[in-house]
């Protein structure tokens, strides 16, 4: 229908969230094709908002995919973008999808620096929820460093915002929680 009535972003939005149904599928070829097409709908006409989701999205796939090298090329490409619209939102997502390359490659201080300037516009903007989950990753990093009073700390965190928001991990982030405190105990 978008391609029907000649609704050009319309139709990038729609390839993009097709790509995305392949990326949560694990069928990765086929997701990079939707959004290779949605990359170049959005630039043809334009819309930065959309490049800056599109690439973030097709960095998804190539961590998926383990190719950290290229996943940060795209996120890089992302965060410029986000900026330089003023998408603070899309801005802290970008952050933290950064941080997750470092912390798969072990670089806990990189991945560290980019999930604490991602919380940071997460409380700036309100929004408690990714403020759940950047706390959490936060203090799955920390745990990840041996660091279990900071892990327990930020978890703690995420799971007093889980709470009060019904966040949908809320089971997830109170049993990962609880881990942490028996083997502080366990010390």
């Amino acid at each position: 229908i978008q391609q029907e009535i000649g609704n050009k972003a319309g139709e990038g939005v729609t390839l993009n969230n097709i790509g995305e149904i392949y990326h949560d599928r694990g069928d990765y070829p086929t997701a990079l094709k939707y959004l290779e097409q949605s990359l170049r709908i959005q630039q043809e006409i334009g819309n930065k908002a959309g490049e800056g989701v599109t690439l973030n999205n097709i960095a998804g796939i190539h961590r998926a995919q383990g190719d950290y090298a290229t996943a940060l090329k795209y996120l890089e490409q992302s965060l410029s973008i986000r900026r330089e619209i003023g998408d603070k939102a899309g801005e802290g997502t970008t952050l933290n999808n950064i941080s997750q390359i470092y912390d798969a490659r072990g670089d806990y201080a990189t991945a560290l620096k980019y999930l604490e300037q991602s919380l940071s516009i997460m409380q700036e903007t309100g929004n408690r929820a990714e403020e759940a989950v950047i706390s959490w990753n936060i203090g799955l990093t920390y745990k990840e460093r041996g660091d279990l009073a900071k892990a327990e700390s930020y978890m703690s965190r995420a799971v007093q915002l889980a709470e009060e928001i019904g966040h949908p991990k809320l089971e997830y982030f109170r049993e990962g929680l609880e881990e942490v405190r028996a083997q502080l105990r366990g010390r």
